[in-house]
């Protein structure tokens, strides 16, 4: 996704993008408004007649639609003959044209909770003048500061600017980049749909940033939005364009895995207790605090990052009253199982409210694995060991000299299994009892199916696949070796275990046979003997439930459970959070059993494609910037003309950033037609593996006096490919010109690769021109000095491409500036080693 682009200040507007790979979610596509996939002269007439657009712009499109056609793809620039024009949608709209929101509440909810993720509410509240939002082809939101309003200040989207200011829409729509400019710019001009119009009278500094949010929510869908923004005589405004911690971990079906450890093709369950895949893998660094989220289950306690999505019920939507208490059964219960559970991000999430725990409904019948097996390797995991014995493979169990009864169930199993008759060796000084059987078979099964001493014993995947009914034959064996019975509000029935892996795939099982059951830990501990011995107890996990208890804090729901909050922590955390996307549309996976959310940009197979048009006016004595950091899906075309016309002594700045997208191609340009006019442009670009960014800048003096500035920064790590395409030109007659240009690009490792394409064209002799070019990779002793410093070598070739970065950086908005270094940090993820 693209996170934002604005205008500059001393009072400029501007749009800042925001990271929309946090969540990488997709919402379900349910839209008011759609035109079949495809791109014809019927398409562009029926999105002019969606709109109910007067008859000049009909036209416009029309005309541009015709230039579309005849005018080939470019063919000096990364190859684009790939793109099949007619595989998209070239107009979506959840809403119906002219219900653009005013207020947030008014929105759909799926819409709104989209764009809650992204913070745009508390955007607007805290930091900016007005906030737009665009889904797809349509804008659905947009809202301005009233005292900004009272100023005359206009900040809409550009369909509503058309019906609502024709003139001033008319006078410059167009002027700056016509349709007949590109084959992209026609392109956007016959389909285009949403953007931002922006207009700052005379004189007016906006003073705060009015910022832009983008998605493409849909497969296939193209986004084409139009932005337009003018600052009048002496105008001032800014422009903006808008996980789990290591160690955290999943429920993969058989057992728990650390987030880091997973990969492309783990199966996974999600939160309708079925099993899927990951498709796709994400690390990115984090600075902050951690949500500690700790159920009634204080052994499931787990940690993520405030923004994760985490699926619930929130307790003030079902509580019997408001009042404040402690009892988390105080609940209306027939509510509670009526109301479908909602995303929440982590960050908002109370004591109290319930989270979803769903059953695993994986299921895989081996009919050789009966019930006197399963009986064994119960009794085992409670009681048993392998060894060997004199060199001979044995297993064998040890009982309470009292528990007669389960000696002679094992017994009667281990015959049937193995066709022999184990010992029972009595050791009443231990009041206990060894039974025992030398078979090399059942050794190898207990192995397999059970693993190896007590810290080490856990079920194997088969043994969790199997039906419950078969299930619950191991679970009464393992209870009558290692749990007991007791009275208290009910009957409570508990099994202790050093396992930890083991506990949780025994409440696994509890769960399939309708049963949740809770996890405590006691810690480590000495213990001191009356003889003086000292004996150290190590951590022991205890999995309990209770029977015949009135009031029961966890609900069942259909196929999951609904397990309260009992406490909420926050922890400063620094280091990498991890994530991942799984196929099908479920889009979630399962935290200590707890099903939250994929970490925004959608994921697909197969591409999208973003072809916006921005033009931008400064008029006399105006100042402006334009701020982008774009970070679309890496399957995004995203090919974009922005351009920018400063008349006298008028200041434009760019301050563009591209580390998303398949292939980008942008150049933003000032043309600078009034005496004294400025054009600053600082340019980033960032490829990694299986991306072409080929970016640039253009600056072209046709009047006297004018300055230019244009600093283009890139880094290629891993196959990554970047260009720098610019153009310096001094028209005849515009004397007096100063322009510098420097074109500085960093390679990280072998892999990368980075393309200068400067272009000059001078027609005066006074003119002032400078042009640098370099191209540079990191030391050794440079590397090797920060890690003697402390760093490791990750964290050294980071800061380093921070420091090269630096100068781009500092421009930014605090927030951003560490959004790039987040970026930046997931970027180089994996690079090292």
């Amino acid at each position: 996704m693209e996170l934002a682009e604005a205008p500059m200040s001393t009072s400029t507007p501007e749009i800042t993008p925001l990271d929309y790979t946090r969540y990488d979610f997709k919402d379900p596509e349910t839209y008011r408004l759609r035109i079949p996939k495809g791109l014809s002269r019927e398409v562009v007439e029926q999105i002019s007649k969606f709109k109910d657009e007067p008859a000049w712009m009909r036209e416009y499109r029309l005309r541009a639609y015709d230039h579309f056609v005849e005018r080939p793809v470019p063919d000096w620039g990364p190859k684009l003959d790939e793109i099949d024009f007619d595989a998209y949608t070239y107009y979506a709209n959840p809403l119906l044209e002219g219900e653009t929101k005013r207020k947030w509440e008014d929105l759909p909810a799926d819409i709104k909770n989209t764009f809650e993720k992204l913070g745009i509410p508390k955007a607007e509240r805290e930091f900016f003048g007005g906030v737009g939002a665009q889904y797809d082809s349509g804008t659905v939101y947009h809202k301005i500061r009233e005292d900004l309003a009272a100023k005359g200040v206009i900040f809409t989207d550009t369909d509503t600017a058309v019906k609502e200011h024709p003139d001033l829409v008319r006078k410059y729509f167009g002027k700056v980049v016509p349709y007949n400019d590109n084959k992209f710019s026609a392109l956007n001009s016959a389909v285009w749909s949403g953007g931002s119009f922006v207009y700052i009278p005379p004189g007016v500094d906006a003073g705060i940033p009015l910022q832009a949010y983008f998605r493409i929510n849909a497969k296939n869908v193209g986004q084409f939005e139009r932005t337009l923004i003018i600052a009048d005589k002496g105008a001032k405004v800014h422009y903006l364009e808008g996980c789990l911690p290591v160690g955290e971990e999943v429920l993969v079906g058989d057992e728990l895995a650390p987030i880091e450890t997973l990969a492309e093709g783990r199966a996974v369950l999600n939160s309708d207790g079925r099993e899927t895949t990951i498709e796709k893998t994400m690390v990115r660094p984090f600075d902050g605090e951690l949500i500690g989220i700790t159920p009634v289950s204080v052994g499931n306690a787990f940690q993520l990052t405030p923004e994760h999505p985490v699926l619930c019920v929130p307790r003030e939507k079902v509580q019997v009253s408001r009042r404040t208490t402690r009892q988390l059964t105080d609940v209306d219960t027939r509510k509670l199982l009526a109301t479908p559970p909602e995303f929440v991000p982590a960050g908002e999430l109370r004591p109290g409210d319930f989270l979803h725990y769903p059953i695993n409904r994986t299921e895989h019948d081996v009919p050789e694995i009966d019930s006197a097996a399963l009986t064994v390797l119960g009794y085992y995991l409670a009681e048993g060991c392998v060894q060997k014995i004199n060199g001979c493979e044995a297993v064998t169990f040890t009982f309470n000299i009292a528990e007669t009864e389960y000696v002679e169930r094992l017994s009667v199993a281990i015959h049937a299994m193995t066709g022999k008759h184990p010992w029972r060796i009595p050791q009443p000084e231990k009041h206990a009892v060894s039974v025992g059987v030398y078979s090399k078979e059942l050794y190898a099964f207990c192995l397999t199916h059970a693993g190896k001493l007590a810290g080490g014993k856990r079920l194997s995947k088969t043994l969790m696949e199997l039906p419950p009914s078969k299930q619950r034959v191991l679970l009464e064996a393992y209870y009558e070796g290692d749990g007991n019975v007791y009275e208290r509000s009910g009957t409570v029935h508990r099994a202790m275990t050093i396992s930890r892996q083991l506990a949780f795939q025994v409440q696994e099982l509890q769960a399939r046979q309708g049963v949740y059951a809770t996890i405590n830990v006691r810690e480590p501990f000495d213990e001191t003997m009356p003889d003086g011995r000292t004996i150290s107890h190590r951590r022991m996990y205890i999995v309990y439930h209770q029977v015949g208890k009135r009031f029961q804090a966890v609900r069942r729901s259909g196929n999951a459970f609904l397990v309260p909050i009992r406490r909420i922590d926050r922890t400063p955390y620094r280091g990498n959070v991890h994530n991942f996307h799984v196929a099908g549309n479920n889009n979630t996976y399962l935290v200590k059993g707890f099903s939250v959310h994929n970490c925004t940009a959608p994921i697909y197979s197969t591409d999208s494609l973003h072809a916006a048009v921005v033009e931008v006016v400064a008029e006399p004595y105006a100042k402006l910037r334009y701020t982008t950091i774009q970070n679309w899906s890496k399957n995004v075309y995203n090919l974009v003309t922005k351009r920018a016309v400063a008349y006298e002594n008028a200041l434009v700045e760019w301050v563009d950033g591209n580390m998303g997208s398949k292939i980008t191609m942008k150049y933003p340009s000032v043309y600078l037609r009034g005496r004294g006019s400025r054009a600053d442009i600082l340019s980033v670009a960032f490829a990694s593996e299986g991306q072409i960014i080929d970016s640039g800048a253009k600056a072209v003096h046709s009047a006297p006096d004018t300055s230019s500035k244009i600093i283009a920064k890139s880094i290629a790590i891993r196959g990554g490919q970047t260009s720098y395409r610019g153009l310096l030109h001094v028209a005849p007659g515009a004397t007096g010109v100063k322009a510098a240009v420097r074109c500085d690009a960093l390679l990280p490792d072998e892999t990368g690769r980075s393309d200068t394409y400067p272009y000059n064209e001078i027609h005066e002799e006074d003119a002032t021109i400078t042009h640098e070019a370099v191209v540079g990779k990191i030391g050794e002793e440079q590397i090797f000095y920060l890690m003697s410093r402390g760093l490791n070598e990750s964290d050294a070739i980071h800061l380093i491409l921070m420091g090269f970065l630096a100068e781009f950086a500092k421009e930014l908005p605090v927030d951003y500036a560490l959004e790039l270094n987040r970026l930046i940090q997931l970027e180089m993820a994996g690079a090292v080693g």
